[in-house]
Order: structure tokens, then C-alpha cells, then sequence
């Protein structure tokens, strides 16, 4: 499948209901895009925590708070060192590490990216 512009990759998008977009007890992603969506947070997140040692993120619903939570958890697992999220206001969340030392600082390698 191509996208708008040409590129070729493109996974179909499937449409989701009104009824399933109001109802807020659960996501309209599946298991495998959710493992997947709190992946590639885990790795934004987690680059920007080893780069300055916080980080801040959008969280306007208290589902994606919940999200964002789990997502603390994985960056904890990859960093191997306590991560805080807590709210920051009432549309995002803030990322920091607990005690955080110099050495987190250098997590990263050069391309901002944090070892699996």
C-alpha cells in the first residue's frame, strides 16, 4: 500500500466507530499497536530522559495516562534505574529519574537512541 505522497509501506488504517471513540473504559487500538505505540514512547521518552534527564509528554486523557505510566515501567527496565512519571498539568505528564546520576546522561549513544 503507498500513502499520499508515493511511499510504499504503508499499513491500511482501520476506522473506529463513534460509539468506540466516546467509550473511554477502552482503547481502540489492539494488543499488538498498543505494545507497539508504548514501544516507540518508551524509546522518544527514554531518549530525551538520557539526553537532559527529564522529559515531558502529552497525556490528555487518563487513558493515555495509564499508558504513559506502563511506559515509565519500560524505560525503568531499559535504563535500569527508578523513572518517575507524574502529571505535570492537566495535558502532560513529566518524565525524570529518580536520583539521577551523570552516567544516565550518557544512556544514549550518538544517535539518541538507548540500548535494547
Amino acid at each position: 500500500m503507498r500513502d499520499a505522497n508515493g511511499a510504499e509501506g504503508v499499513r491500511d488504517v482501520r476506522e473506529v466507530s463513534l460509539e468506540a471513540s466516546r467509550d473511554t473504559s477502552r482503547t481502540p487500538l489492539t494488543a499488538d499497536e498498543e505494545l507497539r505505540c508504548r514501544s516507540v514512547f518508551a524509546t522518544e521518552i527514554g531518549a530525551q530522559l538520557a539526553r537532559q534527564g527529564w522529559a515531558v509528554f502529552p497525556a490528555h486523557t487518563p487513558e493515555e495516562r495509564i499508558r504513559l505510566f506502563a511506559v515509565a515501567r519500560i524505560i525503568e527496565q531499559r535504563l535500569g534505574c527508578r523513572v518517575e512519571a507524574v502529571p505535570q498539568d492537566i495535558v502532560s505528564m513529566r518524565f525524570t529519574v529518580a536520583g539521577a546520576a551523570p552516567e544516565v546522561g550518557r544512556a544514549a549513544d550518538a544517535s539518541g537512541q538507548l540500548p535494547d
